[in-house]
């Protein structure tokens, strides 16, 4: 009899406590509950474009340095398999590809100075090196300054975080002084609309 109170006992405590783990007076749904997997918002970025690959061929003269560049194609939505969180943020890889002429009348060749320019007016820099690998891989040589006097072709990569339906590279000349002289060298800053389609 004291075993069979004992389990009387134990079995009541358990309702009462299978009760207060209830929740109250709620009926139990017939709903099944989401998972994490249904409940999980949906990712807003927008999806990447396709590499597409167009002519430009026009040319920038420095006359005052002699150099001169032209810049021959250009790509948009470059695929990097390594850098794809810039396309998935929205933005884009753009590569411009350039063949440059350092003049010889001065020292320093042509070192830099390009940017990219998006239709808000928006800058974006270079970052070749960070795709070096995408570029060798895709059979892309990626640009490297030039010294006085001489020529070189390349691509140069750059990181746009929003992208546009338009852009414009920017080249500009720094201004300088002329070393044994009294000469300035005045900065100038050169435009070339780039292909939409």
């Amino acid at each position: 009899m004291r075993t069979r109170s004992a389990l009387t006992a134990l079995a009541a405590a358990s309702v009462l406590l299978l009760s207060a783990c209830g929740g109250g007076d709620e009926e139990p749904s017939a709903e099944p509950t989401p998972s994490a997997e249904e409940t999980t918002a949906e990712p807003t970025e927008e999806p990447a474009g396709e590499q597409q690959e167009l002519e430009v061929d026009e040319t920038i003269t420095d006359d005052v340095m002699g150099h001169t560049i032209t810049v021959m194609k250009l790509i948009r939505d470059f695929d990097a398999p390594d850098n794809r969180n810039i396309p998935e943020r929205g933005g884009e890889w753009v590569l411009v590809e350039v063949d440059t002429q350092a003049g010889d009348k001065f020292s320093g060749g042509i070192q830099g100075g390009f940017r990219l320019v998006d239709a808000d007016g928006n800058l974006a820099g270079p970052a070749t090196t960070i795709l070096d690998n995408a570029m060798a891989e895709a059979g892309l040589t990626p640009w490297e300054g030039v010294s006085a006097g001489e020529q070189g072709t390349g691509w140069i990569a750059f990181q746009v975080n929003n992208r546009s339906d338009a852009y414009q590279l920017e080249y500009k000349r720094g201004a300088a002084s002329v070393i044994g002289s009294d000469e300035q060298i005045d900065e100038q800053i050169w435009t070339v609309d780039l292909p939409t389609a």
